[in-house]
């Protein structure tokens, strides 16, 4: 995965709030299999800024 890519969340993170099935931006890769990514609604309004591990993510 790398900075722009667009993914998609495939399992739950609670301690985040994000939902498997959301739609992302990744921002920035931080290495160490961790990445920066946004999550917007169907507006636009960013509803998620933040790191998760690149283990609930995938390139779609």
């Amino acid at each position: 995965m790398k900075q722009y890519d667009v993914v998609r969340v495939i399992k739950d993170d609670n301690k985040h709030g994000i939902s498997k099935g959301q739609i992302g931006t990744i921002l920035e890769d931080y290495g160490d299999n961790h990445y920066e990514i946004e999550i917007c609604d169907k507006n636009g309004i960013t509803i998620f800024l933040g790191a998760v591990s690149g283990e609930f993510l995938e390139v779609i």
